[in-house]
């Protein structure tokens, strides 16, 4: 929902913002003394009939005068009236430390309102249907709003054109039901409301479409379509448009959007400067996760992993409950791995992806790049031909063929990996994507760099300075298959002669990959190694076990 603008939040103070609430606070000012008329004469039909004209926008930026003039009605009345009860509910909910009570007013609403749906008019029960699936989105339960959503958005289809007269917000519930697809995880579906509400505004501007805009922009941006959230930037920059709906909360996925299209040239103040322009409260925007990625990835592009991941969990714990939760880390673990990978610990990036992220194209993707970081190329292949089988955006797809290119250029170029390179060239030219690429060690991505000039596709970095976000990793120090099986076998034993009755090889050989690990660890004992290899995540142990090699014991033994 459109919460109010923060007061005394970093982002929201100063007299910009304070400007920018003075002038929103005068959006629908007759409206809202129209409402404070028909509240005094009890005439609670006339206040209905003015909450379907400005439904919205009076919720998002006068709830606090909605919430002042209908304190008083009796409960009965409130449940009586949905569209009351639904407004009263909504009105707390921009009130730092008040998100409960606007959970509880909306679910005794809720329950009230469940039988007498076919009583309303259709107009009323499209509110209301659209109201439920807020309500769910707000208290926390998105995917409960589902049916809800859809039951909306079937309502306002059908609607006469009569009938669409008297709501002067459909764009604006078209929005907030693609807001409520989205956050329950049904992007697809989210992507179409938003264009159905798009679609619903007039052509002649400015007009209430643009939440629409923002939102399309902001998630064409986090699926990697980065022409298409360009495109829709591009409708949100026009002059018809203020920069009240650009910087409040209708506008944030549009900020999110620029700040991401900057971060794919690389250009990190860009994206902070758009960051910035956004004026919400930390406390209750829904939105937070989605912030709290594009200011990581803007640490990340900034060379500061450190800030990146402290700002990361400032953020979780502002949200308290809500940002420990399975679905807030899930969110959040595809660039928590990223940091950690960049701060050169693999183990953490392992630990964070293997207890939020879950299954998917996603974990698979982030677990081949921790592989390839690790130097396990046969699990970094694996993994990332998984992920096809699990469905892939645009964005998940650029990071899984940069990713296996650049395992298989460990080896020797081939024709199947200047196929690869022509492939990932492609998807790259057609997405807009650059970032994908600085997600791989730093010597890993010059030999992408050369495959793609090998091909003639050099033009696509040659304006872009593509640079590794990932901590620097030196070849000469990553570990041979078997001198990761011998590191492995060193945390039962210190005996060569049991490691090499174990892995059916001399105690030269033996003696000799002992020496070659301490040499690449910068250790000189055993107890060093160990200490070292656990640090960086190198062992084999239980703890990263989905890492090792099904065929480890084998290889060794074979190249013995």
């Amino acid at each position: 929902m459109e919460s109010t603008p923060a007061r005394g939040d970093g982002h929201a103070s100063g007299t910009g913002a304070d400007d920018l609430r003075h002038r929103a606070e005068l959006a629908v000012p007759a409206t809202v003394q129209k409402i404070s008329n028909a509240v005094a004469d009890e005439d609670y039909d006339a206040v209905m009939d003015l909450l379907r004209a400005d439904w919205f926008p009076l919720i998002a930026v006068h709830s606090d005068e909605l919430r002042s003039l209908l304190r008083d009605m009796p409960p009965s009345d409130l449940q009586s009236r949905p569209l009351l009860g639904f407004a009263y509910g909504l009105s707390f909910y921009g009130l730092p430390h008040h998100r409960l009570r606007s959970a509880r007013i909306l679910v005794s609403v809720l329950r009230a309102a469940h039988g007498r749906k076919r009583e309303l008019p259709a107009i009323d029960r499209a509110l209301i249907r659209a109201s439920e699936a807020v309500a769910y989105r707000l208290i926390g339960r998105p995917r409960l709003g589902l049916r809800s959503a859809r039951a909306a958005v079937r309502a306002l289809d059908g609607l006469s054109e009569d009938q669409r007269e008297e709501v002067g917000d459909i764009p604006r519930i078209y929005s907030q039901i693609g807001t409520s697809f989205y956050c329950a995880g049904n992007v697809e579906e989210a992507l179409g409301t938003f264009v159905k509400g798009y679609a619903e505004a007039p052509p002649e501007r400015p007009h209430n479409g643009f939440g629409n805009i923002s939102m399309l922009a902001g998630i064409h941006a986090f699926r990697g379509d980065m022409g298409l959230a360009a495109q829709y930037a591009e409708l949100a920059r026009e002059d018809c448009w203020t920069e009240i709906q650009r910087s409040m909360y209708s506008g944030t996925f549009y900020r999110l959007a620029e700040a991401m299209i900057a971060l794919e040239r690389f250009d990190s103040t860009s994206a902070r400067e758009h960051l910035a322009s956004m004026v919400h409260d930390r406390d209750t925007i829904e939105f937070w996760a989605e912030i709290a990625i594009v200011e990581a990835w803007t640490e990340l592009v900034d060379g500061r992993p450190g800030e990146a991941i402290a700002r990361l969990d400032a953020f979780v714990t502002r949200r308290g409950a809500e940002g420990r939760s399975v679905g807030a880390r899930h969110r959040l673990a595809g660039v928590r791995g990223v940091i950690h990978l960049a701060l050169g610990d693999p183990h953490a990036a392992w630990a964070a992806l293997r207890r939020d992220l879950g299954s998917g194209a996603d974990a698979h993707i982030q677990r081949a790049r921790v592989a390839l970081v690790l130097g396990r190329i046969d699990v970094a292949l694996d993994e990332s031909r998984r992920s096809v089988v699990a469905g892939l955006t645009s964005r998940s797809e650029a990071e899984r063929l940069t990713i296996e290119l650049a395992a298989l250029l460990r080896t020797a170029p081939s024709t199947r990996t200047a196929r690869l390179a022509l492939h990932l060239a492609a998807v790259l030219e057609h997405t807009g994507q650059r970032l994908a690429l600085a997600l791989i060690p730093r010597a890993d991505l010059e030999r992408v760099r050369r495959a793609l000039g090998d091909v003639g596709r050099e033009d696509l970095v040659q304006n872009v300075p593509v640079r590794s976000l990932l901590l620097s990793w030196d070849d000469q120090t990553s570990l041979t298959e078997r001198e990761a099986v011998v590191l492995d076998e060193l945390v039962h034993t210190s005996s060569i002669k049991v490691l090499a009755s174990t892995l059916y090889v001399s105690s030269n050989t033996v003696k000799s990959q002992v020496r070659s690990i301490y040499r690449k660890l910068g250790v000189t004992n055993r107890a060093d190694a160990i200490a070292v290899a656990r640090g960086r995540g190198l062992l084999r142990d239980d703890d990263l076990s989905p890492l090792r090699p099904r065929d480890s014991r084998s290889n060794a033994t074979d190249r013995s």
